[in-house]
């Protein structure tokens, strides 16, 4: 690492293409002065120029704060020559106008950089620190951070992007929020609002930083650049002169050899994303689009015409109750191996051993011939296996309750159903597994459905 003049902003290389600018100054939420400002310059135009940094992340010391802005006891420094401290800028002459036209606390009004900028906010971003997080193109926080504009309480000004910044990345309504009101909102909020791309676990922000970091310096560099100054400068503007700001560097690309030596291997599939086995680039796309293959012409289930249609439901109900990405393609496949000539193996090869694992919990085992050994066999299966089975198993259930209770509402009867046997299995599965660490919302639903359909059928 290399430091400014204090030691108090460190600048280095974590990886390939990735700078890592830490403000530290932990004692003092590193707070900026005049040496962390001069510093800075440095180090972000350090960034701007080097042709081979191709991310840039920024991250402060200790887990109190990202940076709680400018650092006040060397604005005070700056109309008391008594406080024997160096103040942010010289006072006394206020018509040389001192402040640098780039930024109060460093260059935070640059707007020329067109390289990745990824924010790790590793605890609170108030005022200054939050105009310096809003500079960043992403910001990654820890569950623990904070943001606020709490200048507002010193009656400070926002000086450094803020007022700008702000409404353009969460829209005018929730900046004036911010703004007015100067209070503070953790990082749950932020991140609803659009303030924040990703909430990671409390001290794991600036490892999920330098990750990201290192999979878009991974990435061919011109076109994420041209892409990223078109965004930037066209954003703001009518359409049209959008568009043009687009042409003029989309055209800035075709006379270098990127665009064509990229083009040729995705033809010749020559990149990870391509080569046979390669993960889905979306999940759940691929798993609804296996699926769909499976059980193209299979008569549906409860009276539909198609059976993809009940694995389609199964997933959006196991996604309403919270599953991942994984859990909801394994929703969509979780019939393909016992309803379908799909192999286990297929399973892996298309999506991977725990994929597999999933599939095959959520299936009755084919080799047993007896109907309720089958079941009893199954119902275990789903007891000892992880939340993800469970999940997609209950979603299943109450996926098959309501069908049936809409054939119900329709007119069907019942016993035509076989309503009666089934409520009954039903109601065996939620007991076989009651002692599982069921979804409690999820349960709550199935029962109550499962006291609507008893009640339509007594």
């Amino acid at each position: 690492m290399a430091g400014s003049d204090t030691e108090t902003v460190l600048y280095g290389e974590p990886g390939p293409g990735i700078r890592l600018i830490t403000l530290n100054r932990p004692n003092a939420r590193n707070a900026i002065g005049p040496a962390e400002s001069r510093a800075l310059f440095d180090f972000l135009a350090r960034f701007r120029d080097d042709d081979e940094a191709n991310v840039l992340v920024i991250t402060g010391s200790g887990t109190e704060a990202f940076c709680a802005g400018a650092d006040l006891k060397s604005v005070v420094a700056m109309f008391d020559p008594a406080s024997g401290r160096e103040p942010l800028f010289d006072a006394s002459d206020l018509s040389a106008k001192p402040i640098p036209a780039e930024g109060n606390i460093g260059p935070t009004r640059w707007t020329g950089i067109t390289k990745p900028v990824i924010a790790a906010v590793n605890g609170a971003a108030y005022a200054g620190g939050l105009e310096w997080a809003c500079l960043a193109h992403l910001r990654i926080a820890d569950q623990h951070a904070s943001f606020g504009v709490t200048c507002r309480r010193w009656n400070v000004g926002l000086g450094d992007g803020g007022t700008q910044r702000l409404p353009r990345m969460i829209g005018m309504s929730r900046a004036l929020d911010l703004i007015i009101t100067g209070r503070v909102i953790g990082a749950t909020e932020a991140e609803r609002i659009g303030l924040v791309n990703e909430v990671t676990e409390s001290g794991r922000s600036l490892d999920r930083a330098l990750g990201l970091a290192a999979s878009i310096s991974a990435l061919p560099q011109p076109a994420l650049r041209t892409d990223l100054e078109a965004a930037l400068r066209g954003f703001g503007r009518p359409l049209e002169e959008g568009l043009s700001i687009e042409a003029g560097l989309f055209n800035s690309l075709l006379d270098q050899p990127g665009i064509r030596t990229g083009s040729a291997a995705f033809v010749n599939r020559d990149h990870p994303d391509r080569v046979a086995g390669a993960p889905p680039l979306h999940l759940p796309g691929a798993a609804y689009s296996f699926a769909e293959k499976a059980h193209r012409g299979q008569s549906g289930k409860h009276g539909s015409d198609e059976f993809i249609e009940h694995p389609a439901k199964v997933a959006r109900i196991t996604v309403r109750f919270g599953g991942d990405e994984v859990a909801a393609a394994a929703a969509y496949l979780h019939d393909t191996v016992e309803k379908s000539d799909v192999t286990a193996e297929e399973i892996e090869t298309a999506f991977g051993p725990e994929m597999r694992e999933l599939v095959v919990a959520l299936g009755q085992d084919p080799g047993l011939k007896d109907s309720s050994e089958r079941r009893a066999d199954h119902r275990h299966r789903v007891s000892i296996s992880g939340e993800r089975v469970r999940l997609v198993y209950l979603s299943d259930r109450l996926a098959g309750i309501e069908a049936m209770l809409d054939r119900i509402g329709e007119g069907d009867d019942p016993a035509a159903l076989d309503a009666e046997r089934r409520l009954g299995l039903w109601r065996g599965d939620m007991e076989a597994i009651s002692g599982s660490n069921l979804p409690p919302a999820l349960a709550c639903a199935i029962d109550d459905r499962l006291d609507e359909l008893e009640r339509l059928i007594n």
